[in-house]
């Protein structure tokens, strides 16, 4: 009898609050969306020009960003259009289209597109498809990572699954930057997608030809903060976790400062930088009030905080990888290795990485105190050697060329 009470009271509950009166209303508009963007999708025409660009950070960054620069720089008559999530439009220059992701307008843009270049997973709706003669190109947030993202590893709901799935049948090339890369995406979502090894676009920031601007990029953050011209920087940003741990966000700031001074000589800052899928509760439940510490956060491109920052911090998230590529010293700090990798599982053990790895506070300081620059880098050129690692420079050209060479132009 309490059993079926339960229930009655779970059902007059539902009933109430109008519950499957929503559910039904939400069915209703999800089939009428499915047969619009059918319609759509076989009455809007291709045009051969135009581009679309994607990213899950739904702002101007990461590979799609440097892809796109390179169009603008060689000002080349494409058409290019920039998915949003809302008017703020995420940093996208004027000369670049917006549309705001769900509209009629986004699926009139992104079926007419020929090109459509993401970073990851389109969140396909149902029934969302391209066309034969439009032409998907994968390029990937991360790089040399550790973290396994197959369909069995990742818990973080067969939502993104089942994207990355649709996504992966979808995809005409995947853009790499070396055999690690390539190995990884073949064996998750893109079995039979053709690699393009050409290095990641993101990465070009790193190198000679963006020199002026990474000059332009630091003199902007410290007039910003109105910080002096010496001023250096350790960036500490971990990745997001299932599990919503909050321990890697308890660090000893005082502590690490003081090492890297004594180490490194100079005045310095903690620029913190919470995970994009959870900024808001990260905030909330980690409220870091210190004077040496800027929350850069909201920052749109993680690749010009990376050229800010002397040392880099985290614990799981590729963006190490990146930063690495400037030689200049990284750390692991890791609380809760066993824990993550029940989660999400490593692609290979966190102690072949050149990275001093600490699980405590303390140890993370005495890593910093005890830097060994000559080790470093030895392990640094072995590591990227081992993973077949192509990044020069030029990745965003060899892209824009390949798109530039189907389109005969």
């Amino acid at each position: 009898m309490n059993g079926l009470k339960i229930v009655f009271s779970k059902l007059e509950k539902y009933l109430v609050e109008g519950y499957f009166l929503r559910r039904c209303r939400e069915e209703i508009d999800e089939w009428i969306g499915q047969i619009a963007r059918f319609i759509l999708l076989h009455t809007t025409e291709v045009r051969s020009n135009k581009i679309f660009f994607h990213t899950q950070e739904n702002r101007y960054c990461c590979n799609p960003k440097y892809i796109c620069e390179e169009f603008r720089k060689r000002k080349i008559n494409v058409d290019m259009v920039w998915r949003v999530s809302n008017n703020k439009h995420g940093g996208v220059p004027e000369d670049v289209r917006t549309v705001i992701e769900g509209t009629l307008e986004y699926y009139k843009e992104i079926f007419s597109s020929k090109y459509i270049i993401t970073n990851s997973v389109l969140y396909v709706k149902r029934g969302f498809s391209l066309k034969r003669n439009q032409v998907l190109i994968e390029t990937w947030h991360g790089s040399l990572g550790i973290k396994r993202f197959g369909r069995y590893d990742y818990k973080g709901g067969w939502h993104w699954v089942n994207g990355a799935i649709h996504t992966g049948k979808m995809t005409s090339y995947c853009v790499t930057n070396g055999h690690f890369v390539s190995d990884a995406l073949r064996e998750t979502y893109w079995p039979h997608t053709p690699m393009l090894e050409y290095g990641h676009p993101r990465n070009d920031i790193m190198f000679d030809s963006y020199k002026e601007k990474r000059k332009q990029i630091r003199e902007s953050f410290l007039k910003k903060y109105n910080l002096p011209k010496d001023m250096r920087f350790i960036l500490y940003a971990p990745t997001f976790r299932d599990s919503k741990n909050f321990d890697c966000y308890d660090i000893d700031i005082p502590g690490l400062l003081t090492a890297a001074k004594e180490k490194f000589g100079g005045r310095w800052k903690l620029l913190l930088r919470y995970h994009s899928a959870l900024r808001t509760v990260y905030r909330k439940r980690n409220q870091i009030f210190d004077a040496d510490v800027i929350d850069v956060t909201d920052f749109d491109d993680m690749q010009e905080l990376i050229t800010l920052a002397d040392i880099g911090i985290t614990d799981y998230s590729s963006w190490i990888y990146d930063f690495m590529l400037q030689r200049r010293p990284g750390f692991i700090f890791a609380t809760d290795i066993d824990l993550y990798n029940n989660e999400r599982g490593f692609c290979y053990p966190l102690e072949t990485t050149p990275f001093p790895i600490a699980v405590e506070k303390y140890q993370l300081n005495k890593n910093v105190s005890e830097f060994d620059e000559k080790q470093y880098l030895k392990k640094l050129e072995d590591f990227l050697l081992e993973k077949g690692c192509i990044e020069d420079g030029h990745a965003s050209e060899r892209v824009v060329n390949k798109i530039l060479e189907e389109m005969q132009y």
